[in-house]
């Protein structure tokens, strides 16, 4: 297999001592990332994501031949802009950056701009084949960077609603009497409300993530990358309303106290697990494709 050569040390070596600068000059929120980082599931993926990254970079270095090529310097311009207009956003708009109901907000605005100060640090040291090749690994460090609390709670939102559409035609499917009021199901035994934790939004992201890498490894076609990776959507309101449709079916057909019971607060990961089979199927059906159209 041929392999590309060793990128310039001396470009490495200047990128670390600017990320260890970088890091210095945000070691505030990184500290408070960090934290977060082991306190939330919902963000516990950040610890893993640089490494994941290099690791992408490895393999494709390891992989293609890329022929020496220039820097292109005003590529950097747009990270830089990007990461100056998130610090301006932020300072403009928190009165308390560290209060812990606008931490979120802190950590979107600061960690965003401390990654694309990488980017652009990258963008300015390498060459454009080698930018061009690396993108997917440059781009996934973004996804250090927490959901600002009005995204995190739209997006919650969406699924929260979405999902309860999809479990109230699944309980009637099943026989139980129901009646919807929005978000609230009221049954013969129990009132159940679909609450924001129902919108499974940490079993998402995790499919999302899973998904783009998987993508990237194991497929080429940009349109089935897409499809591919969009399936976190349905899958993930699908597996939600399965969830609130057993959960429903458990307190009308045995008990009510199943409410508080052991599906409703750990079959989360079960069910996940369930989710990944159709997604791996996608995947192989992909893949396949792919390998017969190049003869393989």
């Amino acid at each position: 297999m041929p392999t590309l050569k060793p990128p310039n040390k001396q470009a490495v070596i200047v990128l670390a001592i600017t990320i260890g600068v970088l890091s210095l000059l945000f070691v505030t929120p990184l500290q408070h990332l960090w934290a977060l980082a082991r306190s939330s599931d919902l963000y516990s993926h950040v610890i893993l994501i640089p490494l994941v990254s290099v690791y992408l970079a490895w393999d494709t270095n390891r992989s293609q031949v890329i022929e020496p090529s220039r820097p292109k310097r005003s590529l950097a311009l747009f990270p830089i802009g990007l990461g100056l207009v998130s610090l301006l956003a932020f300072f403009l708009g928190s009165e308390n950056p560290l209060n812990p109901d606008q931490i979120e907000d802190y950590l979107a605005y600061s960690i965003f701009s401390y990654t694309c100060f990488i980017i652009a640090a990258i963008f300015l040291l390498f060459g454009v084949k080698t930018i061009q090749s690396q993108i997917f690994a440059i781009l996934f460090l973004l996804l250090i960077t927490p959901f600002p609390v009005a995204v995190r709670e739209g997006i919650q939102v969406f699924f929260q609603h979405t999902s309860a559409e999809v479990a109230y035609w699944g309980i009637k499917l099943i026989g139980v009497p129901i009646f919807r009021t929005d978000l609230i199901f009221e049954m013969p035994t129990i009132s159940m409300e679909v609450a924001p934790q129902c919108s499974g939004l940490r079993s998402s992201l995790v499919l999302f993530i899973t998904s783009l890498v998987a993508s990237f490894l194991f497929l080429k076609s940009p349109w089935k990358r897409a499809i591919f990776v969009s399936l976190f959507i349905p899958i993930g309101i699908l597996r939600n309303a399965i969830r609130i449709t057993v959960l429903a079916w458990q307190c009308y057909y045995i008990d009510p106290a199943m409410i508080d019971g052991w599906f409703h607060r750990q079959g989360g990961q079960p069910l996940f697990a369930v989710t990944l089979i159709p997604v791996f199927i996608v995947l192989w059906l992909f893949r396949r494709s792919e390998s017969k159209a190049a003869g393989v």
